[in-house]
């Protein structure tokens, strides 16, 4: 456990105050630590077996072996869980509350300095080969994107026929959707978007040109299907949309915008731009 990044080169009397916060269990296979879409109150050192996380959004699994942090993130700056954690096998883990490293920290501030820095490194790491993916992700994406694009372009050369025409309806909505204004970004606390439905405003947790996540803390939920009217606030330009309930996660509502009118779709580009420009690491 020591051997963590999160809580590697602590000293021997910082080591024992932190792990007295942390109790140790065995759970069962088939157990669920916790679901996507709900508070991260707790933090996992996984000893020994096997975790399984599965992003709620994609599907996507990957499997944890120990040793491994589990949630660390989520629970230490309050956030809501993005992933669902099943223990696939029997495992031994350290569990702790936020409330009780809380109350450790609180007791010795200059630990919990040294504790927050190895989490923002952590973090850090964690971005840099974040960043080292997406940029390869991306090179392939403009290939890919110049390739479809002289695909469509032969396409409109050549003669019609129906599988042509058919073909470059298909392409031409990949080409589209593959703009960078159609890229899911979190408004930050400078930039909040708002989300006006009636009486009631919600804050806008992601949002790309096509699609609006949102939070919903009172009220009944939308139904998957079901159509929503509202008006979307871009700290300052407000913006009538409508769309489509895709799916509900936890109080989590995702919904695919309609078509938007042009003025309408320059407003809300204008917005993605300028949050995508504070996502630049320097």
């Amino acid at each position: 456990m020591l051997s963590l990044p999160l809580f590697r080169g602590l000293n021997e009397v910082d080591t024992e105050m932190l792990l007295s916060a942390f109790e140790a269990t065995t759970i069962s296979a088939g157990t669920t630590l916790f679901n996507a879409g709900e508070n991260a109150d707790s933090l996992y050192v996984l000893k020994s077996g096997q975790v399984q996380l599965t992003r709620q959004s994609t599907g996507e699994s990957i499997t944890l072996s120990p040793p491994a942090v589990i949630g660390e993130l989520g629970t230490l700056c309050e956030l809501l869980r993005l992933n669902t954690a099943i223990v696939t096998e029997t495992s031994d883990v350290f569990r702790a509350t936020r409330a009780s490293i809380e109350g450790i920290i609180s007791k010795n501030p200059q630990l919990g300095i040294r504790f927050y820095q190895h989490l923002v490194r952590v973090t850090a790491d964690k971005i840099g080969r974040d960043q080292h993916r997406i940029e390869d992700m991306r090179s392939n994406l403009i290939a890919t994107q110049k390739s479809m694009k002289k695909m469509r372009d032969y396409l409109l050369e050549s003669d019609d026929t129906p599988v042509s025409d058919h073909l470059h309806g298909i392409i031409d909505d990949i080409i589209k959707n593959n703009r960078r204004a159609n890229y899911r970004v979190s408004p930050p606390t400078s930039l909040p978007a708002l989300v006006k439905l009636g009486s009631i405003v919600t804050p806008v947790s992601q949002i790309s040109r096509t699609h609006v996540s949102l939070v919903k803390s009172n009220g009944e939920l939308p139904k998957e299907g079901d159509t929503v009217t509202g008006v979307l606030a871009l700290s300052g330009p407000e913006v009538p949309i409508s769309g489509t309930v895709l799916r509900t996660i936890g109080k989590r509502i995702d919904i695919r915008l309609d078509l938007l009118i042009e003025e309408y779709t320059a407003i809300l580009e204008g917005y993605l731009t300028r949050v995508q420009m504070l996502d630049i690491l320097v």
